[in-house]
């Protein structure tokens, strides 16, 4: 009866569903594995910077209203997605969740530190067939 559970109204989202049996040992290995292409990348860190310039411009303006334009920064998440690399979404995760903004986070730093290349190659490595196998 599974799917009448899903009919009755507990909508659950179908990509976790097949995540569920992969061997990933956190959320950033499968972040690291939607977010290989570069240009895709880079939106996401035009995204980063997106934010937190309007967060600093709202607090050094002393006005509300530009937090208005957060959205923006899913949406160039979003057209990276789009445009270079299609993934299956989560749409708690392309509006927002604690593990996007800290696996955001940490691709920020990572990059700055110049080692997201190689978690990337890493994760590729050990999880690319498995990771292929359930989003296709």
């Amino acid at each position: 009866m599974k799917g009448d559970q899903g009919k009755q109204g507990k909508v659950r989202d179908n990509q976790s569903d097949r995540l569920e049996d992969v061997p990933f040992t956190e959320y950033w290995d499968i972040f690291l594995l939607k977010h290989q292409h570069p240009m895709n990348v880079a939106l996401h860190v035009v995204g980063i910077f997106i934010f937190y310039g309007l967060l600093f411009a709202s607090w050094g303006f002393q006005n509300a209203w530009i937090l208005l334009g957060l959205p923006l920064t899913q949406l160039t998440g979003l057209m990276g997605h789009f445009w270079f690399e299609r993934s299956e979404i989560e749409l708690r995760d392309a509006v927002f969740s604690w593990r996007a903004s800290f696996c955001l986070g940490r691709m920020l730093w990572r990059i700055l530190l110049g080692k997201y290349k190689e978690d990337v190659r890493q994760r590729v490595e050990r999880f690319g067939d498995s990771f292929r196998r359930i989003t296709s």
